[in-house]
């Protein structure tokens, strides 16, 4: 038996509907600043993880959710924001031993490569260029929330990333070991898209 025609006409339009959603194109973003953050912890003599946080500047986001290779991600640091909750702290880490703020008050990460784990969790690689030293570092992440945001009514996206990397890689090497070699950075990035 055969469909009527109309049917058929509807029938194939919901198809050709579902496979374009299937392969939707990448979304561009934009990095939501108030509400990114970056920590990074580091062991201090043994007693105690001291956690600072920087400020991320601006940053883009493509996101494809049909196939995360086709995405990637950029954000720019403003070191001079530097912040350990002290001031004598904050100015002892901005002297050139250490982020050598005078110098280098910005970093940057670009990723190459994103990998995908399973249905919400995934692998960025990418460079990041610190203290004018660029070295790659991988990141574990999170896709927390991909959806309307009730607030903006805007698409908006989500995630969480944390991976680890040596200081003395980028010449920030003084006080190793007492102060640990060792650095755990954690980023929580939210990002409305463009359009």
């Amino acid at each position: 038996m055969s469909l009527p025609r109309a049917l058929y006409c509807s029938v194939i339009a919901t198809l050709l509907a579902c496979a374009a959603g299937a392969h939707a194109a990448p979304v561009s973003y934009q990095i939501d600043v108030p509400h990114t953050q970056t920590f990074f912890t580091v062991n201090h003599l043994g007693f105690s993880n001291s956690t600072g946080a920087v400020r991320v500047k601006e940053g883009t986001l493509v996101f494809d959710d049909a196939d995360w290779s086709k995405s990637k991600v950029e954000l720019s640091l403003d070191i001079t924001s530097l912040q350990f909750n002290d001031k004598t702290w904050n100015e002892h880490m901005a002297d050139a031993k250490f982020f050598n703020l005078a110098k280098f008050p910005s970093a940057r990460f670009v990723s190459s490569k994103v990998e995908k784990l399973t249905a919400t969790t995934g692998r960025l690689i990418g460079e990041l260029t610190l203290l004018g030293i660029s070295k790659p570092v991988t990141l574990e992440f999170t896709k927390n929330k991909i959806d309307k945001n009730p607030m903006s009514g805007k698409p908006y996206a989500g995630f969480s990333a944390t991976g680890a990397l040596k200081r003395s890689d980028w010449g920030m090497s003084a006080y190793v070991p007492n102060v640990a070699d060792a650095v755990i950075l954690r980023i929580e990035l939210e990002a409305a898209a463009s359009k």
